[in-house]
């Protein structure tokens, strides 16, 4: 897995083709699809903390201090070094002034 990463990520840098070209070819392997899925829920969510995190001003100390964290909490949920339950994501939603919303679609 690690190397069908690094290429897609080599060749997306190269300029040789797009992120969803990329995706396209390399979703059609089968353990790379498994990979991919199982972390790209937590990658979505921890780019829009980091995100909702920059519009409000905060720092990672200032946003853990209202969630009741630690800041390396913060910087690892940022970097998507952490497996997120849902109380840990509703704390920080609310630290942020927002809620949480689960929605289930059809794969």
């Amino acid at each position: 897995m690690e190397d069908t990463v690094s290429k897609a990520k080599t060749s997306v840098m190269a300029g040789s083709r797009t992120l969803k070209e990329v995706l396209r070819r390399d979703l059609k392997d089968p353990e790379f699809r498994k990979a991919f899925e199982a972390h790209c829920l937590e990658a979505t969510v921890a780019e829009r903390i980091y995100q909702l995190r920059e519009k409000r001003h905060l720092t990672q100390k200032e946003l853990a201090s209202k969630a009741g964290m630690a800041q390396n909490s913060v910087s690892r949920i940022e970097k998507g070094e952490n497996s997120l339950t849902l109380r840990t994501v509703q704390r920080v939603a609310a630290a942020l002034g927002y809620s949480v919303a689960v929605e289930f679609r059809p794969m």
